[in-house]
């Protein structure tokens, strides 16, 4: 370390904030970014040149939005999963948006697409927080460190190892793991991100700077969009931040913070509107990311007691604001899947998830801890240690190589059942909407563009009844006759022609089926391949409209996935004979056209998700589109004889003025930087001083 690094802690912060960078420094600082990225993709090198594929994951799912996606800068329709839902509701935009943008200017396929954004999001999550730890602490030898051993340690395993526990699991490719083989890229996306957050919104308390605003405002737009977990992570870091740094101006800083979140908030609001939010709460609690319990005051009062208690004891051991934030920010980060563990107790959805936050914290916390123990120790044993740390960094760079090169062995996709069971429904059952269970579900409009019952996350599902429906097919009785039954009725209730169950020894990853044999003898059989049988569900008509009495329409919401009584009472009316047929069309993403006969007393039945986006004509008068006790679209089209009904879907008005009041905040931005700059501009003419506020 330099010497300038071991002055750093007896620097008062606001002379650390705005201490000129010098060339020696900075040449140095390059260095060891470049070291970093180096190292990251050096281990990950096949991630930039072919795909893997790995079906045990959610990767399809974003392949699948890269592939099928469009709408990223206007209201469109996502009808392939979960009977349809806003692309903005499908899950955050940056990482399908990116993996089908390398896609298109490089011609190459939208898995490779997506496998090279994880690539990056790999590799710069380490020097992202190598700048941060640098520019805030000006020691660039110490933020190196704590880059390289995030780089190449998994500390989270001391604490909360994934298997048994073992010492040997903390040198775990962990992070690759996650990034390569499991489904977490858009959550690192977020925490590559975070780094810029802490550093400009850090910068912005310290200087009061507009650049440093608008850094922060466009940083956390990123992180935002980049996934769910974005928003969580910036408010925890803003908190953190708000308790260490200029705590006299407390409520000035709070002020700013909060301008700044707004600003933040309304440019990604298309994709963050109050409804998605909703959503997104409903589908957490009523998923298996766990709900609000007795139990969550308990854990909330748990991380406030140890926050406090932190905050009182933290400036008597150091009065570095950047340790005081290290440790406070890994107490936030570490606490929340700890208690889930030990405690089992959550305020949190999917608390286990912030171990790659923990992680994070950790590496900074340990390195910069240390700091003031290894300035003082002699030359001669911080040589030696740190000849150490450099010999145990080339044998896990060796290790995480080698692991990195079977990870990424050869594969086939198309020896996997999730293609070939893709590949034939979409050949054989065209325009039918179908039930793809698991894995299979993940990864079918990969290879297809098939309308799928289910497909989607659970973890931001819009529609809940839905879910409780996918959950009774799944496992709808305590027999598989009653379980049999529930499963039909669901699955016709919304219009589902077909499903594929896969059985104990299928390929299929998650099996979710509490009775895989339920349909034999009921349903015929069209397809059966490795213990995957595809079955055709009888309804009158493959159409997604249909004509009924209104009293036949589910008005109350089931109450759970075995509550079918009143679904039954539909079921039986979509099947009625006597009852006119409606053919239905896609005529684009966001427009469907229905033909039939409507009669007095009478409505048009859509299986599609209800949304206020949709709007209906028929025959050309304007009717209201309701929402029935399944979250599916009708309407009484007030029709005396033939019906030609159009349905068409623009976002809503909700989501429109989201959309304005994103693009009156960029443009906001814009002027704020731009009339800073004309403003310094003038000032230089005059030769005066340059102020960036």
């Amino acid at each position: 370390m330099s010497a300038a690094e071991g002055r750093v802690g007896r620097h008062p912060p606001a002379v650390l904030m705005e201490e000129r960078l010098r060339l020696p420094e900075v040449i140095r600082a390059a260095g060891y970014a470049a070291i970093l990225l180096w190292l990251n993709a050096y281990v990950c090198r096949e991630m930039f040149i072919r795909y893997t594929p790995r079906m045990n994951s959610m990767q399809g799912f974003w392949i699948a939005m890269a592939r099928l996606g469009g709408g990223w800068f206007h209201s469109e329709w996502w009808r392939y999963w979960d009977c349809g839902v806003p692309l903005e509701f499908v899950y955050a935009p940056l990482v399908p948006a990116l993996s089908a943008w390398i896609a298109a200017v490089r011609g190459i396929p939208h898995d490779v697409g997506f496998q090279i954004v994880s690539g990056l999001v790999y590799c710069l999550g380490p020097v992202t927080l190598f700048l941060m730890a640098w520019l805030l602490t000006r020691a660039p030898g110490y933020a190196f460190a704590a880059a390289a051993f995030y780089s190449l340690a998994s500390p989270s395993q001391l604490f909360l190892p994934d298997t048994q526990f073992s010492l040997i699991h903390f040198w775990d490719a962990r992070r690759l793991y996650l990034a390569a083989v499991w489904d977490e890229t858009p959550h690192m996306a977020a925490l590559a991100i975070l780094p810029l957050v802490i550093l400009f919104l850090a910068l912005s308390i310290q200087t009061r700077r507009r650049v440093y605003y608008a850094a922060t405002v466009l940083a956390i737009t990123v992180c935002a969009l980049a996934s769910d977990f974005g928003p969580v992570l910036t408010a925890m870091a803003s908190l953190c931040l708000l308790f260490v740094l200029r705590r006299e101006e407390w409520l000035r800083n709070l002020r700013l913070t909060a301008v700044i979140g707004l600003f933040s908030y309304a440019i990604c609001s298309p994709y963050l509107s109050p409804s998605n939010i909703l959503a997104i709460s409903s589908a957490s609690n009523g998923g298996g990311g766990g709900s609000w319990t007795l139990g969550s005051f308990t854990a909330l009062g748990i991380v406030a007691t140890g926050w406090a208690l932190l905050w009182h004891f933290l400036p008597r051991w150091t009065g570095d604001w950047r340790l005081q934030f290290f440790a406070l920010f890994a107490w936030l980060t570490g606490s929340l899947p700890l208690m889930s563990t030990y405690l089992n107790r959550q305020f949190l959805p999917q608390p286990g998830r912030y171990k790659v936050e923990m992680e994070f914290s950790l590496a900074l916390l340990a390195i910069f801890a240390a700091r003031p123990f290894f300035r003082r120790i002699p030359r001669p044993l911080q040589a030696c240690l740190l000849f150490l740390f450099i010999a145990f960094a080339a044998e896990q760079i060796v290790s995480q190589r080698k692991f990195a090169k079977a990870v990424f062995a050869p594969g086939d996709a198309t020896q996997t059942i999730e293609y070939r069971a893709s590949l034939w429904a979409g050949d054989h059952l065209p325009g039918i909407r179908i039930m793809m269970p698991g894995s299979i579900g993940k990864w079918t409009d990969v290879f297809t563009n098939i309308e799928q019952f289910a497909g989607g996350s659970w973890s931001v599902a819009y529609n809940p009844v839905q879910q409780r429906a996918n959950d009774g097919i799944y496992n709808g009785g305590d027999t598989p006759e009653q379980d049999a039954r529930v499963a039909i009725t669901w699955l016709q209730a919304y219009g589902t022609g077909a499903i594929a169950v896969s059985g104990p020894n299928s390929q299929e990853l998650w099996k979710g089926f509490s009775h895989p044999k339920k349909f034999d003898g009921i349903l015929p059989a069209l397809w059966s391949v490795d213990d995957v049988t595809i079955y055709r569900v009888p309804l009158r008509s493959d159409s997604l409209a249909h004509v009924v009495p209104v009293p036949a329409l589910v008005q109350r919401t089931p109450s759970g996935p075995r509550d079918t009584r009143d679904v039954e009472k539909y079921v039986a009316a979509l099947e009625d004979r006597s009852l006119p047929l409606a053919e239905s069309r896609w005529e684009s993403t966001n427009r469907i056209h229905i033909s039939t006969e409507a009669w007095p007393g009478q409505a048009v039945s859509v299986q599609v998700t209800h949304h206020p986006g949709w709007h209906a004509k028929a025959n050309g008068i304007s009717r209201q589109v309701k929402a029935d006790g399944l979250g599916l679209m009708w309407l009484q089209p007030g029709c005396n004889g033939p019906c030609d009904v159009q349905l068409e879907y623009d976002g809503g008005t909700e989501l429109r003025i989201c959309r304005v009041l994103s693009a009156v905040a960029l443009g906001a931005l814009a002027v704020f930087l731009g009339w800073g700059a004309v403003g310094a501009l003038l000032l230089s003419l005059r030769g005066k001083r340059l102020p960036l506020s």
